[in-house]
């Protein structure tokens, strides 16, 4: 009876069956957010707001001389952005494979016919 007592907390634990501990820093790691900047050009004009959604979901306003920082959860999403004097009701989007642990930068600027765009890398 104490054998099998034994053998059932030993399995209880993981430590039957050759099972290896993990560790929870690793495992942490592998579930890091990706992180997200955005910069606005400034030849947008001064009075020119950018509206952000990740997802369809708004996600804040980059206005004159900003930018913004945030993190996003590994897996594919969906960037729009719009400027306040658009002459298009429709945002423009692409989207992002995030990485865990990995830094995605763009520029929210022009793109010569109205709208606002993201290009990759800072400027």
């Amino acid at each position: 009876m104490v054998i099998l007592a034994l053998f059932f907390c030993a399995f209880v634990t993981g430590e039957a069956l050759g099972a290896e501990p993990r560790s929870s820093h690793a495992a942490a790691a592998s579930q890091a957010p990706a992180r997200l900047i955005i910069r606005r050009m400034p030849n947008l004009g001064v009075n020119v707001i950018v509206k952000l959604w990740i997802d369809g979901q708004s996600a804040g306003s980059i206005g004159y001389a900003h930018t913004y920082e945030g993190s996003l959860p590994p897996g594919r999403h969906v960037l729009a952005v719009l400027a306040t004097r658009s002459r298009s009701p429709i945002p423009w989007e692409m989207s992002l494979n995030a990485q865990s642990g990995q830094t995605y930068i763009f520029t929210a600027g022009g793109s010569g016919s109205g709208n606002v765009v993201l290009y990759s890398g800072g400027l």
